[in-house]
């Protein structure tokens, strides 16, 4: 479904990963829960949905489900959680409905597909392996893509931009860095609404289009 302007005929279209292609949540809760219940046992009882925080940078996941951390527990939270994630969270991951399509027709129709994300490239490649979408990426843009790592999704997002040619392009994502590195960029930016984030309802940034399902891309894009 759009919300009536008409989307650009892009070559270069970037998928946010958690939410967008994949519902990798149940691995995280997992990875995460070990985490916490390893380190803070005795706060592992009184921790909100994670459902709602999925997207950031894990490290700033556990800074706001469990307020008040020093940076020494955070790290190893963070460590501890990589650790298991990297080994088994990261099976616990399903394409979300239509993704393999939807990929497989974009590229089919001369696209330049990438995926952009927050996880490190590790579990990041291994997931897109494991369900069959590697295949049709030109490219999987992570934190730890450059030495120092991105710092944020946007300033990984700028990076890429400049090596584009042309450089337009679109970024489909279901939360709101997605939007923010849309719009740093000059990208357009098409909001997945059946995703973790709700970035199409007050993300502040140009929502150009909204799709509820992966495969409405292809008619968006026609």
């Amino acid at each position: 479904m759009t919300d009536g302007l008409n989307p650009p005929k892009a070559m270069h279209i970037f998928f946010d990963l958690d939410g967008t292609l994949v519902d990798s949540f149940p691995g995280i809760e997992h990875s995460a829960l070990t985490a916490i219940g390893a380190i803070l046992p005795e706060r592992a009882t009184a921790i909100p949905d994670l459902r709602r925080l999925i997207g950031p940078p894990v490290r700033k996941i556990f800074a706001t489900a469990l307020p008040g951390l020093d940076v020494a527990t955070l790290d190893i939270l963070e460590r501890t959680f990589r650790q298991h994630y990297n080994t088994e969270g990261w099976r616990q991951t399903f394409a979300q409905p239509g993704a393999v399509a939807t990929l497989a027709a974009l590229r089919a129709r001369g696209h330049t597909l990438y995926v952009l994300t927050n996880k490190p490239f590790i579990p990041a490649r291994a997931i897109l392996d494991d369900l069959a979408l590697a295949p049709y990426l030109s490219g999987i843009i992570t934190p730890d893509s450059s030495t120092p790592p991105f710092p944020t999704k946007t300033a990984a997002a700028l990076a890429a931009r400049d090596r584009l040619t042309p450089p337009a392009a679109l970024v489909v994502g279901d939360a709101v860095d997605d939007a923010e590195a849309a719009a740093a960029c000059g990208f357009r930016f098409c909001a997945v609404t059946c995703g973790y984030g709700q970035p199409h309802l007050s993300c502040g940034y140009p929502v150009h289009f909204r799709i509820n399902a992966l495969i409405e891309l292809l008619n968006c894009l026609d």
